[in-house]
């Protein structure tokens, strides 16, 4: 109802017009009679009520449906109403139709393509794989660059394949029971060779008795992306990357910091946005971009609060809050 005066607000204003006119005319005419004056007003009123009460009953679902877009063209039926409501309602069915298969078309592509990055990445780790085996426990130079290489490749393939899954995160999810120190450690593990490449060292202090009820792959993938970055912006050797936590009332808190070069204050707010690289990526060309985009869209899935502080030349702080679940 309030859609329908709202749109018919002009057509009130142009019969309050005429109905001040035709009083205008016919008191300048020397008609000064003031019941005649009553009749046409109340004959303007009455003439404009049905009008309105007319159009109303021949528009009601179309102004029903423009009220609640919420509903799909499929809730409203299309034999009720007037011709015209009909008619637009049967305009919407056929949009509506005509939507659903253009979606299914590309969901269906959208399938397709991720089948095709999930085969493509499962391929290309093969042949890394072998790689690796032929270059572990050497120590020629060569060799070790191009382990240094092959981790690279590695850390891509698996940025494109939980970014492919992520799409589909509870058909890839699998709750298990497990201390959340195992879960740090391994995660360390996996990056020691770039925790010696770049003489850092890990601090871990997490006591054996915080456990977790997570997906154990997803959380090492979101440890890995958060470890990853810490080493990659601690250019200074020597230093540590510090990863603990602590249990409060209602959750775990989880903290990854690094003495690295830091945020930028302004850059802070974006952090989390896929492709952004701020400020740093001017400097790091390696950067992407889309590991703290990872990394806060499975703390979303997971249910985690996860927050950033910075400080140039200071380094990097983030904390992720668990709840705890009985």
């Amino acid at each position: 109802m309030r859609l329908f005066i709202r749109s018919h607000l002009s057509f009130l204003l142009y019969t309050l017009i005429l109905v001040l006119s035709t009083i205008a005319i016919f008191w300048l005419d020397g008609y000064k009679n003031h019941r005649l004056i009553l009749y046409v007003i109340f004959l303007w009123a009455v003439l404009t009520i049905l009008f309105l009460a007319v159009r109303y009953i021949a528009y009601r679902r179309v102004f029903e449906r423009l009220t609640h877009p919420d509903k799909i063209a499929s809730e409203f039926r299309l034999d009720e109403g007037s011709p015209f409501s009909q008619s637009f309602e049967l305009y919407l069915s056929k949009q509506y139709q005509a939507y659903q298969i253009d979606l299914q078309k590309w969901r269906a592509k959208d399938a397709d393509r991720n089948i095709f990055i999930n085969q493509w990445v499962h391929q290309m780790k093969t042949p890394v794989s072998v790689i690796e085996l032929m270059t572990q426990n050497q120590s020629d130079t060569i060799l070790r660059s191009i382990q240094e290489e092959t981790d690279k490749i590695q850390q891509g393939l698996d940025t494109v394949l939980y970014t492919s899954r992520l799409e589909t995160f509870e058909n890839d999810f699998v709750v298990e029971h497990i201390d959340l120190k195992t879960l740090v450690t391994e995660a360390v593990n996996d990056h020691k060779r770039l925790f010696i490449r770049q003489q850092l060292y890990p601090k871990v202090q997490i006591e054996d008795t915080i456990f977790l009820e997570t997906d154990k792959k997803w959380f090492i993938f979101l440890l890995g992306q958060l470890i990853s970055n810490a080493i990659k912006y601690s250019p200074q050797k020597g230093n540590t990357v510090e990863i603990s936590a602590v249990t409060s009332a209602t959750t775990y808190e989880l903290t990854i910091r690094d003495h690295g070069i830091g945020i930028e204050k302004a850059d802070l707010p974006r952090v989390f946005r896929p492709f952004f690289t701020g400020e740093n990526g001017r400097k790091f060309q390696q950067s992407t971009g889309m590991g703290l985009f990872l990394v806060s869209e499975i703390c979303k899935k997971l249910d985690y609060q996860l927050s950033i502080e910075s400080e140039i030349n200071v380094g990097t702080t983030i904390l992720i809050r668990i709840p705890i679940r009985n």
